[in-house]
């Protein structure tokens, strides 16, 4: 009997560091991951021009990599961003982007039922792979009679132009009125400095009245 109990002891034992032994080599895999792992999975390379594709909710997914739950916080880094398996919201690995050598750069498609925007996130990582700054390079939104598109382009090496349209349209009955149509046409410049943070300064505004 003693016998029996002092071979399940060293067998407890033996199985204990063996489970260990694989947690260590798990957490050794995730160290030794880094972004530039993620490289294959984008679409598109060096992008100058930034804009919302055509596709629809439905297949997109067959256009880009999605990114799942594997990947989602080492890409966001940010703990009140939480993975979501809903249709209504998904995310794309769209454009890797070789802008500056300190610095590791791409561009996230982000589609949300919810907001009814498709958003293409501009990330910036330092080389260590820690999430410096992020801005909307390209948009577009629309539910009921509001809408909003913005195009983005590098305009020279550390500058993002983009450029937005937000509108919004009352239907109205008056006289030979129909519809008049309100909103803002807007330039904004996001300059990256050599550390990768972002300034970002509005350079036009124009407001917008039409009456059909």
């Amino acid at each position: 009997m003693k016998n029996a109990v002092l071979v399940i002891y060293v067998f407890t034992i033996l199985a204990s560091c063996n489970r260990t032994d694989a947690a260590k080599e798990a957490d050794n895999g995730q160290q030794s991951f880094h972004l530039s792992d993620l490289r294959s999975k984008f679409k598109y390379a060096n992008l100058k021009t930034f804009d919302i594709d055509t596709l629809d909710w439905e297949t997109r997914p067959a256009h880009y990599n999605m990114l799942d739950s594997a990947f989602f916080n080492k890409v966001w880094q940010d703990k009140k961003r939480k993975f979501s398996e809903q249709d209504f919201m998904a995310e794309y690995f769209h454009s890797w982007q070789e802008r500056a050598p300190g610095l590791i750069e791409f561009t996230m498609l982000t589609e949300d039922e919810g907001s009814n925007c498709a958003l293409l996130n501009y990330c910036i990582y330092d080389k260590q792979g820690k999430m410096v700054d992020k801005f909307i390079v390209a948009a577009d939104c629309g539910d009921g009679g509001w809408g909003l598109h913005s195009i983005g382009r590098l305009i020279s090496k550390n500058t993002f132009e983009v450029a937005t349209v937000e509108t919004e349209s009352e239907i109205i009955s008056d006289g030979k009125i129909n519809e008049i149509i309100t909103g803002d046409s807007s330039v904004t410049h996001f300059i990256i400095g050599n550390n990768g943070k972002v300034a970002k300064k509005e350079i036009f505004k124009l407001q917008i009245r039409k009456e059909l």
